[in-house]
């Protein structure tokens, strides 16, 4: 009996990751498919190069989601295919640095958990900015823990938020589906949480036991 109630706990478990990671950025998925179509008959070089940094994207996330967790390699990967899909719309309003160094890359954690914490900050930080700003995605391992931050020079914590967005929706649903994904994973020992960055923007600071 004891070993039935472990894997039913085991199943509702998954269950509930699965429901988190299928709400964090449907509106990201569909105003994506929205820019394909309306570049096939203005751009279609374009159209086809923004479809194919989608293929990548999917591809990525539906491993993720098949497994519940993946390296921190993959997840770059999804977040480097998201980029350059944003990067077509934005064009020069969008700059972005990775710093991860390879060591870290074969480290797990949780599918579509840094993926997440870039898109809000490019929605919520540098969309808003008529001259956009910059991203920075780095890793770091400090007293046993791996420590991802995701930094923008954007509006800052409390701006208003992106017309890109339907109604309703903000930053706060994703960054709560995280925090619970953490607590299902960790319990108490991985933390995340923001930062103001002066003179203006914010850093999202994800910290994981490795």
């Amino acid at each position: 009996m004891k070993a039935r109630q472990i894997q039913a706990e085991n199943q509702a478990t998954e269950a509930r990751l699965r429901l988190l990671q299928s709400q964090i950025e449907p509106h990201f998925l569909f105003n994506t498919l929205a820019n394909v179509v309306s570049l096939m008959e203005a751009d279609a070089l374009r159209a086809k190069a923004m479809l194919e940094s989608f293929v990548d994207y999917l591809r990525a996330s539906l491993t993720g989601f098949g497994h519940g967790t993946h390296s921190l390699g993959k997840e770059i990967d999804l977040v480097e295919a998201y980029m350059r899909i944003i990067r077509m719309r934005m064009e020069d309003r969008l700059q972005y640095v990775i710093d991860v160094p390879g060591a870290l890359r074969s480290r797990a954690l949780p599918a579509l958990t840094l993926q997440p914490l870039v898109e809000n900050a490019i929605v919520h930080g540098l969309e808003p900015q008529i001259g956009g700003g910059t991203v920075r995605i780095a890793a770091t391992f400090d007293r046993g823990s791996l420590v991802l931050t995701v930094e923008d020079d954007g509006a800052g914590i409390g701006a208003a938020p992106s017309p890109m967005l339907p109604a309703g929706s903000g930053s706060g649903r994703a960054l709560v589906n995280i925090r619970e994904r953490l607590r299902q994973a960790y319990g108490s020992a991985a933390s995340l949480r923001l930062e103001a960055v002066a003179p203006h923007g914010v850093r999202a600071r994800l910290a994981l036991p490795a």
